[in-house]
C-alpha cells in the first residue's frame, strides 16, 4: 500500500491537545464553596457546614441535628496573551514575498461558568457522630479564544469538569478529637480544541502560519466511574479557643474514554482542486482511551478565637501535581479517507490510512503549595462577616506556560458573610478574586504543531508561549443553609463557631 506519509502523524498532533487547561495550581482551583472562598480558603480547622466534606470531613461533628446546604457560584477567568511578533516571517503576499507576522493580543471570550454544590448532614440523634451526603465539584472556568487567533496552535477552546458525589462520616472522641472519612464517586470530562498547520512549502515550513493550511482538531474524554476518598482530623478542646485541622485527599485515577476528530473542511489539502487529496471534511476516532491521576492533596489549619465572636485561621495546602508527567493515549484507531482519483492521489497510489499506534504526551507538572489566612467575625446573632487572603505557587513551569497552561504564581483575597434570616435559615454571600501578575515568557518550550506532508515528519514550529501573559479568576456565589431537624437550636449557628 502506498500513501502520503503526513497522514500517519495527524492523530499524534491531535492528541497533543489532551493536556488540559490549567486553572489554578493544576486542573482546578483549590477552593470551593461560598463560606470557604470568602475566607481565602482558610477553612480546614474552621469548617462548620457541608463544605467540610471537601476541606476536612472531621469538622462535620460541628453540624448537629440536620442541615441542608445549597451553594451556587459563578466562576470566570479573564486572561490576556500577547504573543511575540515575527517580522518578515509571515505568510507570503500575492507576489510571493513574506509578510510580517504581527500577533494581536487575545483574551478569553467565555463568560461565567455556574457550578452548584448541594448536600445534607444529619446526626441521627447520636451525640458525637454526624453523617453527610453531597455533590461538590471543584471549580474550573470555561475557556475559549478566537478560532483564528495567534494562540490557535495552543488552544481555541477548553473545558475541564470534575465532580464528587459522596458520603462522609465523622465522630468526636473524648470531647476534643474528631475523625472523619469520606468516599465519593467521581466524574471527569475533558474537552479541548486547537489547530495544526500542514504547510505546502516543505523547504521552509516553520516560517509561515497561513490559515489555509490549518486543520481544526478536537478531543473529548470522560470517566464517569472513578472512586476517591479523604480523611480528616480535628482537635478542638472544650474551651473552643483554638483548633487544629488536618486533611488528606487520596490520589484519584481516571480511566477516560472518548473520541478525537479532525476537521479538514477549510484545509488546502481538502479544498484545492488539484491537490485536495483528503476525501472527507472530517476524520474521527470514536474509541480512544487515556488515564489521568489527580494528585494527593494535604491540608492543615490552625485556628484561634481570641474573643468569643472572632476566629482567625492560618492554613496551608500542598498538591502533588508532579504525578502528571505524561499522558498515554491508547486504543487509537483513526481512518483518514483519501481521494484515490485526485491527480496527486492517483500519482501516489493513495489508499485510506489506518492509524493504531499508542501516543505518549508529555505534561511535566510540578508540585504546588499555598498559604491562606482568613477568618470571620459575628457582631451579633444575625450576622457573620468573613475575609481572607492567600498566595499560591504555580504547578506549571514558565517554559511550559501559555494559554493552554495558564497558571502563574498567584495571590488573591475573599470577602463574604452570612445573614441569619430565621432560626432555621442562613443566607451566605461571598466572592474571591485571584490575580496572576503580568509576566514576560521567553525561551518557551511550547511550539506550534506542524506536519511535513511529503515526509510525514512532525515539525516543531515557532514557539507559541513567548510573549506576555496575565490573568485573574473571579468567583461570586450565594448559598442557603437550612436546619431541618426537630431541634434547630441544636444545629450550629449558621456562620458561628460552636461555643463551649
Amino acid at each position: 500500500m502506498q500513501y502520503s506519509p503526513f497522514m500517519l502523524t495527524l492523530p499524534a498532533a491531535l492528541l497533543l491537545s489532551l493536556t488540559p487547561h490549567a486553572h489554578a495550581a493544576g486542573y482546578y482551583t483549590s477552593d470551593v464553596g461560598v463560606r470557604a472562598f470568602s475566607r481565602g480558603g482558610a477553612y480546614v480547622a474552621g469548617a462548620n457546614d457541608l463544605l467540610a466534606m471537601w476541606y476536612n470531613p472531621a469538622a462535620l461533628t460541628r453540624v448537629k441535628d440536620g442541615l441542608l446546604t445549597v451553594d451556587v457560584a459563578g466562576v470566570s477567568q479573564w486572561s490576556r496573551f500577547d504573543r511575540a511578533d515575527y517580522p518578515g516571517e509571515g505568510p507570503p503576499d500575492g507576489d510571493g514575498n513574506p509578510t510580517d507576522l504581527i500577533n494581536p493580543a487575545v483574551e478569553n471570550q467565555s463568560g461565567a461558568f455556574l457550578i452548584p454544590h448541594i448536600g445534607a448532614a444529619w446526626d441521627f440523634g447520636l451525640p458525637d457522630t454526624s453523617f453527610a451526603v453531597g455533590f461538590y465539584p471543584p471549580y474550573a472556568p470555561d475557556v475559549s479564544y478566537p478560532a483564528d487567533g495567534p494562540q490557535r496552535y495552543s488552544l481555541t477552546d477548553s473545558l475541564v469538569i470534575q465532580t464528587f458525589t459522596g458520603v462522609s462520616a465523622a465522630h468526636r472522641f473524648w470531647d476534643r478529637l474528631s475523625v472523619g472519612v469520606g468516599a465519593s464517586w467521581n466524574v471527569l470530562v475533558v474537552e479541548q480544541e486547537l489547530k495544526v498547520n500542514i504547510p505546502f512549502d516543505t523547504e521552509n515550513p516553520t516560517a509561515v502560519e497561513d490559515p489555509k493550511y490549518d486543520v481544526a482538531f478536537g478531543v473529548r474524554g470522560e470517566d464517569r466511574g472513578a472512586l476517591a476518598w479523604n480523611l480528616g482530623l480535628l482537635y478542638e478542646p472544650p474551651s473552643n479557643r483554638w483548633a487544629v485541622g488536618l486533611m488528606m485527599q487520596a490520589p484519584t485515577r481516571f480511566e477516560a474514554k472518548g473520541h478525537m476528530r479532525a476537521d479538514f473542511s477549510d484545509n488546502f489539502f481538502r479544498t484545492d482542486e488539484n491537490l485536495g487529496v483528503i476525501d472527507a471534511d472530517t476524520a474521527r476516532d470514536n474509541n480512544i482511551s487515556f488515564a489521568v491521576t489527580m494528585p494527593l492533596i494535604l491540608k492543615a489549619g490552625v485556628l484561634v478565637r481570641p474573643i468569643d465572636n472572632l476566629e482567625i485561621e492560618l492554613a496551608g495546602v500542598w498538591e502533588g501535581w508532579s504525578v502528571i508527567q505524561e499522558i498515554v493515549v491508547t486504543d487509537v484507531n483513526m481512518t483518514v479517507p483519501v481521494d484515490k482519483e485526485n491527480p496527486l492521489g492517483a500519482a501516489l497510489g493513495l489508499e485510506d490510512i489506518q492509524i493504531t499506534d499508542d501516543i505518549v504526551l508529555p505534561a511535566g507538572y510540578r508540585d504546588a503549595w499555598s498559604l491562606r489566612l482568613g477568618g470571620e467575625w459575628w457582631p451579633d446573632d444575625a450576622w457573620a462577616v468573613r475575609a481572607g487572603m492567600f498566595y499560591e505557587i504555580s504547578a506549571v513551569p514558565e517554559t511550559s506556560m501559555g494559554v493552554g497552561l495558564m497558571d502563574g504564581n498567584k495571590a488573591g483575597y475573599g470577602l463574604g458573610g452570612t445573614w441569619q434570616a430565621h432560626k432555621r435559615i442562613g443566607l451566605d454571600l461571598g466572592m474571591m478574586q485571584t490575580f496572576v501578575p503580568k509576566q514576560t515568557l521567553e525561551n518557551s518550550e511550547l511550539r506550534s504543531i506542524m506536519l511535513n506532508w511529503q515526509t510525514g515528519e512532525m515539525i516543531d514550529g515557532r514557539p507559541i508561549g513567548d510573549g506576555t501573559i496575565q490573568g485573574r479568576n473571579l468567583m461570586i456565589g450565594g448559598g442557603v443553609n437550612y436546619a431541618f431537624g426537630k431541634h434547630p437550636e441544636r444545629t450550629v449557628k449558621l456562620g458561628h463557631a460552636p461555643k463551649g
